[in-house]
C-alpha cells in the first residue's frame, strides 16, 4: 500500500498541518504557505548545542499495512506451540522452523522466532535486540468488559489503516482538542534548540509525509536514498540548462514587495541551501555496503551516512522515519510474509553492522511500529486487521534478550480476544514511547507534553532502554 499519508482520510486540521510539511527539503514550496511560520521553524538557525558529540538518534521502521507479528514471536514449548498451531491452521511456522531465542527474562517459557528473521535472532541471543509483546492503541488501560461495553475511552476507528496509522504516529484520538502533531515531532520541539547547532531539522523523513514527525514549532526534513534534490529546473541537462538555472537563482535573490512572494524566495533560498548543505556532508560518507539494496535498505543506509556525517550537520540529537510496505496480508500470506519479514531482517541486521562500523551502536535506537497487529485466525488464505502486536526495538542502549510485556493467551475467547484472536493491547504505544523519549532525553516532567494520555498508565518505562 502506499507509504505516504492518505489524505482523503485527513480532516482538516491535520490537513493544515500536513501542507506545510510537504515542502520541506525536495518538494515544491506552493504548500508553504498554508503555514509560513511553521515551516520556516523547520529551517531556522538555532542557538549552539553543548560541546563534544553528545549524539543520540531514534529512528522510527513503519510496517504499512499491519505485521501479522503472530509469527514473528512464536511460543515454542510443546503445550503452548500446539495452541498456537491449533489457531493459525495453514498459517502456523513449523515447530521446527523457528529460530531459538535465548530469553533472560521468560523463565519457565520458551520463545522462537521466524524462520526468516536470522539476523534479529542473532541480534537477540547477543543482547542488542529486545522484543515487546503485545502492543496497541490505547487511551487508558481496558478490559474486555470495557471494550465490549465501552465503560473505558476506546481509540476511534479501530482495524482502519489510515486512522492507526495516525493515532501510532501521534498517540492523540482523532477527536482530541490537541493539535495533531506527533509524537516525534513533539519530542523535537522540546529539545531541538538545546542540542543541535544546524539549519536543517533534525527531523528526517526518508519515506515521504508522515505524522510521526509534524511538530508545532519543528517540521521535518525530507529526502530519499538518494540525497536531497531540489528543483528539477536547476537540475537540467539541455543545452540550455545553466542559462535557466541562473535565471531562475535571480529571481530568488531578488527583493519583493509582496509578503507572499519575498516568503517564497526567502523559503525556496533555504531549502536549496539546506540541501547543498546536506548532500556536500554526506559526500564523504561510507557507501555501507553491508545493507542490502533494497528500499528498506536504501533508506537506512542514507540513515547511516547522515549519522556518520553529524558534526558536519551539526546534530546532536536526530528523529528519523524509514519505512516499508505490503504488510497488508490478507492472503495469499504464508510465503509473502516470509519474505517481508526477511527483507526487514535484513535491513536492521544490516543497519547494525553499519552503525558498528561508525561507533554509533551505543547511541542509535531503531523500533518497529505498524497499523495494527492481525486476527489470530486464519480467513483461509491470510490474516484480517487485528489490534496489538509485537514489536523490535534494536542497539546498544537496548536491555536486550528480553521480551517486554505480557505475551497473549493464545487461546480463542480468551480474555483479551476482541473477536478472532485480535488482541486487546496490553502494552500502550503511549508507554511504548516513552521509553523511548525517556532515554532519548525527555525529563519525567516533559513527558505528557509528548504523550498527552502517558498519565493514565500505571508506568511510563517499560524497561528496555539503558539510563544512558
Amino acid at each position: 500500500m502506499n507509504k505516504d499519508i492518505d489524505f482523503k482520510n485527513v480532516n482538516r486540521r491535520s490537513f493544515l498541518r500536513l501542507s506545510a510539511c510537504a515542502a520541506v527539503g525536495t518538494s515544491s514550496l506552493f504548500s508553504t504557505l498554508f503555514n509560513l511560520r511553521q515551516l520556516n521553524a523547520a529551517t531556522a538557525n538555532t542557538t549552539s548545542g553543548p560541546d563534544g558529540d553528545d549524539y543520540k538518534a531514534i529512528v522510527c521502521i513503519f510496517l504499512y499495512g499491519g505485521n501479522d507479528s503472530n509469527n514473528l514471536l512464536i511460543p515454542s514449548d510443546a503445550a503452548t506451540y500446539s495452541t498456537y498451531a491449533a489457531g493459525r491452521e495453514q498459517l502456523a511456522i513449523p515447530q521446527g522452523e523457528l529460530l531459538a531465542l535465548n530469553s533472560l527474562n521468560t523463565s519457565g517459557r520458551a520463545f522462537g522466532i521466524h524462520p526468516s528473521m536470522t539476523g534479529c535472532h542473532e541480534l537477540f541471543n547477543n543482547g542488542d535486540l529486545a522484543l515487546i509483546a503485545n502492543v496497541g492503541t490505547l487511551l487508558a488501560p481496558a478490559t474486555l468488559s470495557d471494550y465490549r461495553n465501552r465503560t473505558a475511552a476506546i481509540p476511534d476507528h479501530l482495524f482502519s489503516h489510515s486512522d492507526q496509522q495516525v493515532l501510532w504516529q501521534t498517540s492523540v484520538n482523532e477527536n482530541a482538542s490537541v493539535d495533531p502533531t506527533g509524537w516525534g515531532g513533539r519530542i523535537a520541539d522540546l529539545i531541538h534548540a538545546s542540542h543541535n547547532d544546524s539549519t536543517i531539522s533534525m527531523l528526517v523523513s526518508l519515506s515521504g509525509s508522515n505524522f510521526f514527525q509534524v511538530g508545532r514549532n519543528l517540521l521535518p526534513f525530507r529526502t530519499d536514498s538518494r540525497g536531497s534534490s531540489t528543483y528539477d529546473i536547476l537540475n537540467g541537462w539541455d543545452q540550455h540548462a545553466t542559462t535557466r538555472a541562473e535565471g531562475f537563482r535571480q529571481l530568488l535573490d531578488k527583493d519583493y514587495a509582496h509578503l507572499m512572494e519575498q516568503a517564497f524566495a526567502d523559503i525556496s533560498n533555504s531549502a536549496i541551501k539546506n540541501a547543498d548543505t546536506f548532500n556536500e556532508a554526506i559526500s564523504a560518507a561510507s557507501e555501507f555496503e553491508m545493507l542490502p539494496t533494497t528500499s528498506l535498505g536504501n533508506q537506512l543506509r542514507m540513515v547511516a551516512k547522515m549519522i556518520q556525517s553529524r558534526q558536519a550537520l551539526g546534530q546532536r540529537r536526530q528523529i528519523f522515519f524509514v519505512a516499508t510496505g505490503g504488510f497488508d496480508t490478507h492472503g495469499p500470506q504464508l510465503d509473502a510474509h516470509a519474505g517481508l519479514l526477511g527483507g526487514l531482517d535484513s535491513a536492521i541486521k544490516g543497519f547494525h553492522e553499519a552503525l558498528g562500523s561508525i561507533d554509533a551502536l551505543d547511541c542509535v535506537t531503531s523500533f518497529t511500529a505498524s497499523d495494527f497487529g492481525r486476527t489470530f485466525d486464519t480467513n483461509g488464505r491470510g490474516s484480517d486487521h487485528g489490534w496489538g502486536g509485537h514489536h523490535i526495538v534494536m542497539g546498544g542502549a537496548v536491555n536486550g534478550q528480553r521480551i517486554y510485556g505480557d505475551f497473549p493467551d493464545l487461546n480463542f475467547g480468551n480474555n483479551l480476544d476482541t473477536g478472532r484472536g485480535r488482541w486487546l493491547p496490553t502494552t500502550s504505544v503511549d508507554q511504548y514511547a516513552a521509553t523511548l523519549a525517556r532515554w532519548f532525553g525527555v525529563s519525567e516532567s516533559e513527558l505528557p507534553t509528548v504523550l498527552p494520555n502517558i498519565g493514565n498508565f500505571s508506568s511510563s518505562n517499560l524497561g528496555f532502554m539503558g539510563s544512558n
